[in-house]
């Protein structure tokens, strides 16, 4: 087979690729909304306490102004003052829970928002 037959699909997707203008998530960086490609954006305490409040309030007491819970889980603030407390375990926990828990299904981002979030209960 020639050697021109052999780049050509090689070349074309080079030309393509050069043209076809900014990947989506640079684009919307541009515009000013969305993070800056690439770079991790901090967790988040208010997403998760959003989270906790819609997924967790059941079962959870999720905050100090909560009084209770239908299920007898450990309350966030309690979680949140354990000297062993550990915002990244925790995330990671969260993305695959004990059998007693079930599986919200959180995305990466979405754990470590809601652990940003147990971790502010913590007395300063």
């Amino acid at each position: 087979m020639p050697l021109r037959r052999r780049f050509a699909p090689l070349a074309l997707a080079v030309l393509l690729a050069s043209v076809a203008g900014p990947a989506p998530a640079e684009w919307l960086f541009a515009q000013g909304q969305g993070p800056r490609p690439g770079v991790a954006s901090p967790a988040d305490p208010a997403r998760g306490a959003a989270i906790a409040q819609r997924w967790c309030a059941t079962c959870h007491v999720t905050a100090v102004d909560q009084t209770q819970a239908t299920g007898e889980a450990t309350p966030f603030p309690s979680i949140a003052r354990r000297n062993t407390f550990d915002a990244a375990a925790l995330a990671l926990f969260l993305l695959d829970p004990h059998p007693r828990m079930p599986d919200m299904n959180l995305t990466r981002a979405e754990a470590a928002d809601l652990a940003a979030y147990v971790r502010s209960l913590a007395p300063k």
